[in-house]
């Protein structure tokens, strides 16, 4: 009788046990997702990001967090440069491997919203959108409060240039958006959507409330010298390209401070 006690005390422990490693693994899976969607450029972070998917790989390799973490890492690691949703803006085989890791994401977890999620977000680079809406309605259906499907639908919308779809998907995601990360990348679709209907003004003033939000963010002051370089204001370009290389001195922001100025005095 003590023997069978003895057993059973193990096989709940082993559950127990089992149970508490599936949750952290599912802790550190996530907050290595959302370590990377806070800043995907810093480097810093994605490392902290990729060391926190092993452990949790190795702690429960079928849960599908530590899949959608991993696609999610693989893209940002594949990303070059352009916009985030095109698919030129990526290494192909990052774009590839990271299918096939939402993908199994998506199988380990029907009932993830954001496994549905990142899969969507890897089809709108391959540019199967229709795949990816579906996805995002599956994803809203599981999570009506999360802020991914209706910003990736509104990524969509603005690739058809659907006008009026874009400022209801505006409005949708204004509500659910409560991280500055989340502002942010609002922000960023409301600039692509003026830079498709050549509205410089207001990319202007959404670059400056890029800035408000969040004025310790280099890229958003080398974002907006850059659009200035554009537009031949060539002192403002060199004070937010300074400010840029100040907080952070990545290439892109030196090579165009350096151009800024040398037009700024052949101007004089």
């Amino acid at each position: 009788m003590k023997g069978i006690k003895s057993a059973c005390a193990l096989i709940v422990l082993t559950f127990f046990s089992a149970l508490t490693q599936a949750a952290t693994a599912v802790e550190m899976a996530k907050q290595a997702y959302f370590l990377i969607e806070r800043d995907p450029l810093d480097l810093d972070q994605r490392n902290e990001a990729s060391y926190l998917i092993q452990r949790a790989n190795v702690l429960d390799g079928d849960e599908p967090w530590v899949a959608v973490a991993q696609s999610r890492l693989t893209l940002v690691s594949g990303y070059r440069v352009g916009q985030r949703h095109d698919r030129r803006a990526y290494e192909e085989s990052a774009v590839s491997t990271a299918r096939q890791q939402a993908e199994r994401a998506v199988r380990n977890g029907p009932n993830l919203a954001m496994a549905h999620v990142q899969l969507a977000m890897v089809l709108i680079i391959q540019g199967e959108l229709r795949t990816a809406w579906d996805h995002l309605n599956t994803a809203d259906s599981l999570d009506e409060q999360s802020f991914y499907p209706w910003y990736l639908r509104t990524v969509i919308a603005i690739h058809h240039k659907d006008e009026k779809f874009a400022a209801e998907g505006f409005k949708e995601i204004e509500s659910r958006a409560s991280q500055k990360y989340q502002k942010r990348l609002l922000l960023q679709e409301r600039m692509r959507l003026a830079k498709a209907t050549k509205n410089l003004e207001e990319r202007d003033r959404l670059y400056r409330e890029m800035i408000d939000l969040d004025p310790d963010y280099a890229y958003a002051w080398g974002n907006y010298g850059s659009f200035l370089l554009d537009q031949k204001r060539y002192r403002e370009a060199v004070h937010n390209l300074e400010r840029a290389v100040e907080l952070k001195p990545y290439g892109l922001a030196v090579s165009q401070l350096a151009e800024a100025r040398r037009k700024l005095n052949q101007a004089f």
